[in-house]
């Protein structure tokens, strides 16, 4: 697969698997035996290391409950760089929070962040796929963390 055709699999990932909620394309788009180096479970902001689709199970099932939880949620892809069988993506997420997220009742807050995301494909499927988020300023978003100003005032 070209360059190109790699870029054209993750561009499918985010904006028709997560924006339009097509999980059903995700057999389509990742290797049964991917590497999840990152995935945030439904419950936790812990990263855990998961293999093979099955554990990649995990990752479909925070995108729907991403999508409950703020159901007006996009991803805007910002940049995608790609090079061999390596796709880089940053992108936005947006989002209100309506629904129960990580434990958290909803706030109704909005809530706005950028993620980097590193995959790499083999014969047009994401065979690993390696993610960096702010958890941090994401639970501030959500008023479960006070603002770094205040957290600074009372250190």
């Amino acid at each position: 697969m070209s360059v190109e055709d790699n870029k054209e699999v993750v561009r499918r990932y985010y904006e028709e698997a997560f924006n339009e909620g097509r999980t059903d394309l995700l057999e389509e788009l990742i290797a049964k035996d991917v590497v999840n180096h990152d995935p945030l479970s439904n419950e936790t902001l812990t990263p855990e290391e998961a293999r093979g689709f099955e554990g990649f199970e995990g990752f479909v099932r925070h995108v729907e409950v991403a999508r409950e939880a703020f159901p007006d949620a996009t991803v805007t892809i910002e940049d995608v760089i790609a090079e061999g069988d390596e796709v880089l993506v940053r992108f936005t997420f947006e989002g209100t929070h309506e629904g129960r997220f990580v434990g958290i009742e909803p706030t109704g807050n909005r809530i706005r962040g950028t993620n980097m995301v590193l995959m790499r494909l083999e014969d047009g499927k994401i065979v690993e796929r390696w993610e960096e988020s702010d958890s941090l300023d994401l639970l501030r978003q959500l008023g479960v963390l006070p603002p770094a100003e205040e957290l600074a005032r009372t250190a």
